[in-house]
């Protein structure tokens, strides 16, 4: 088995490439489909693939397909990010945002979000709580 090193900078590097990625889908296409970035115990960001049978397929079953290949994967990589395209409903309205589930073994999983306008143009990036759905007992 392989020893698990995580380094305090994982996270904010996943965050990053998750973000970069994300804007440029937006800027390209206006949306995103949900997808995944880990970070493997060699230090390499890695994506995994899915295919969810339809060339339409809902984000939901998208993101459960997401998790179970990084479940699957999580004795070769040392931590994980989801990102999915979402919308805040609030009293002013709704705003869309990025949402980044981040996860590694032994560290409190934490979600970032980060609102953003069409260009995309984005906001102030904020955090909530986040219940770990990848590296979980």
């Amino acid at each position: 088995m392989t020893e698990t090193v995580e380094d305090p900078g994982d996270l904010d590097t996943l965050l990053s490439a998750a973000i970069e990625a994300a804007s440029s889908l937006l800027s390209a296409d206006g949306e995103f489909y949900p997808f995944a970035v880990a970070l493997t115990h060699a230090g390499e960001l890695v994506s995994p693939a899915v295919d969810p049978g339809t060339e339409q397929p809902d984000a939901e079953d998208v993101v459960e397909l997401l998790l179970d290949a990084l479940r699957d994967g999580r004795g070769t990589i040392r931590a994980a990010a989801l990102c999915t395209d979402v919308t805040l409903a609030s009293d002013t309205g709704d705003q869309d945002a990025i949402r980044v589930e981040l996860e590694a073994p032994d560290r409190q999983a934490v979600t970032i979000v980060v609102p953003y306008d069409d260009g995309p143009v984005l906001g102030e990036p904020f955090g909530i709580d986040a219940e770990s759905r990848i590296f979980t007992a």
